[in-house]
């Protein structure tokens, strides 16, 4: 499959090398504002629909799908359903 590169500013690159998702690779973080990541080409043309749609910039859109993608992995756990009651000691 190939892949194609998207720009981000550096703020969006920094917080994806911490939180990276599977189908996205990082280069090396250079001087500058913008930094590059590549995308399957599915991925970079969802991306840029979105973007357009949305009316949103490529920043906006990477941070959006990369939020909701960890909430779907949450889904099933403790942490994001609804709190239990603890049964008091009498």
């Amino acid at each position: 499959m190939r892949q194609e590169v998207i720009e981000v500013s550096t703020e969006v690159f920094r917080f994806l090398q911490k939180r990276v998702p599977a189908y996205i690779s990082l280069a090396e973080e250079k001087p500058g504002l913008t930094q590059k990541i590549l995308v399957a080409e599915d991925i970079y043309a969802e991306f840029i629909d979105r973007a357009i749609a949305r009316r949103q910039t490529l920043d906006q859109v990477v941070r959006e799908v990369w939020v909701k993608s960890c909430l779907q992995a949450l889904s099933g756990s403790d942490l994001t359903g609804s709190p239990k009651r603890m049964k008091q000691a009498n």
